[in-house]
């Protein structure tokens, strides 16, 4: 029996892909170049495509004016925001503020922090649309083998990160969009193969990667990481990098586009 592949594309959306993009991702815009690439070449074998989309309103706790200081004035960009910090009065939320101290105790709970992006992938903005490189290939692959593809979304809410399409990085009892993504993770066991690829390879790709492996551990196996289509914020991601080696153990494959061809 023919084995059954899957390609999961995370965020490859125009703030991160494009060098005008809000959040550009070095690289990125060669990556969409393969995936394309990888896509018309290898289509007639690909079963499947998911593609995931950052999805965040103008109000976020990851944004410059989610928060102030003292004298009224927001951090700067890649500024990272302690529970320290709040409980100190050095950074105060304007929004959510039952949520601010108890989100950022859980987060460095879990080894992580929150970093102020430039805001990004604004739902409905030219940012949040999916390449259009990579929309083009998809269309044709539609045509040609009768296939359609599913969009999934994340980050809308306002008091979490949501790096990872599998689940945000602080779950809320009240808000099913927090919790584990059931029904991606369910649709993604139908297959024998499971290509990702997408950015940035040191926070949303290896977040969903490390979310879906702590959900679904027997799929290691089944996930090959597309290198040559991926790229790093920050190469040295101390973090990232510890769950890419897990995953090695775990026997997640990585190869790049032509590897995986050939």
């Amino acid at each position: 029996m023919k084995e059954r592949t899957a390609v999961l594309g995370i965020d490859i959306q125009n703030d991160f892909t494009q060098s005008t993009g809000a959040l550009f991702v070095n690289g990125a815009d060669a990556d969409v170049r393969r995936m394309a690439t990888f896509i018309e070449e290898y289509g007639s074998s690909i079963d499947y495509v998911a593609l995931t989309a950052d999805s965040h309103q103008p109000i976020h706790i990851a944004n410059q004016h989610y928060w102030k200081d003292k004298e009224g004035y927001p951090p700067a960009l890649f500024t990272t925001i302690h529970a320290e910090d709040l409980e100190q009065g050095k950074w105060m939320p304007q929004f959510n503020k039952d949520k601010a101290l108890s989100y950022l105790k859980a987060l460095e709970a879990k080894g992580e922090v929150c970093t102020i992006w430039p805001a990004h992938c604004i739902q409905g903005s030219k940012g949040w649309s999916i390449n259009e490189i990579l929309i083009k290939a998809l269309y044709s692959w539609c045509i040609n083998e009768g296939k359609t593809y599913d969009l999934f979304y994340k980050g809308m809410h306002q008091a979490t990160e949501h790096y990872s399409i599998f689940k945000a990085a602080v779950e809320y009892d009240d808000s099913e969009e927090t919790k584990l993504n059931k029904r991606l993770l369910s649709k993604l066991e139908e297959f024998d193969k499971i290509l990702i690829m997408g950015e940035a390879a040191d926070y949303c790709v290896a977040n969903s990667l490390n979310d879906m492996l702590k959900a679904a551990p027997h799929l290691a196996k089944r996930i090959i990481v597309l290198t040559d289509c991926i790229s790093w914020i920050n190469p040295e991601n101390e973090r990232a990098i510890k769950m890419y080696d897990d995953a090695k153990l775990q026997g997640v494959r990585f190869a790049t586009s032509d590897q995986f061809r050939d």
